[in-house]
């Protein structure tokens, strides 16, 4: 097993400078998140020069991508939800040359301005509905290209417990879906 870590933790000027950054540290293994690659987290469009681009960056170091970052809001008010989740699908496209099949996710905050921060309405059922259906989509995107989608139960989001993620699983009913849920040493 190789230990990991999220790119992004790594702030530097180039694709190759943040990998460089990564091994530096004696990992192999990284969650990639497109903005390393000077792009938004959630892009409009990923040129495929630029997937090959750190692909081979990657391969070069022997870093593996783990997993690629499409977290957004899946909480959001509709308009935002459907533009976003049209950026997953951009991501999902990619995940071919990246040689990674797993996108990370966030079930989201009501909250508006930060989807990290708890909000009251998270548990109502119109927040349960809203993610639930930005879920049934971002499968359906996931079947298309062929990846795997995973969330983690956030203590700030929709889904903020181990038993709420048991329940999404079940709803969902989607072998394209796993919960990843951190162990407490």
């Amino acid at each position: 097993m190789r230990i990991g870590i999220f790119a992004k933790t790594f702030s530097r000027p180039s694709l190759e400078s943040v990998l460089d950054a990564v091994i530096g540290h004696d990992l192999y293994e990284a969650q990639f998140n497109m903005s390393v690659a000077g792009l938004t987290s959630m892009p409009d469009e990923i040129d495929p020069a630029l997937a090959e681009r750190v692909r081979e960056a990657c391969a070069r170091r022997d870093v593996t991508v783990a997993a690629v970052s499409g977290t957004f809001n899946m909480a959001h008010p509709e308009e935002i939800r459907r533009d976003r989740l049209r950026r997953l699908g951009v991501i999902a496209g990619a995940c071919e040359r990246l040689v990674r099949s797993t996108i990370t996710l966030c079930t989201g905050a009501r909250d508006r301005e930060d989807m990290w921060r708890r909000h009251t309405d998270n548990g109502t059922p119109e927040a349960w509905r809203d993610m639930l259906a930005a879920m049934q989509e971002a499968l359906e995107t996931a079947e298309e290209h062929g990846v795997m989608l995973a969330f983690e139960p956030e203590i700030s989001n929709v889904v903020d417990s181990a038993e709420k993620g048991r329940r999404l699983l079940d709803k969902m009913c989607s072998p394209r879906l796993k919960v990843v849920m951190d162990e407490i040493l």
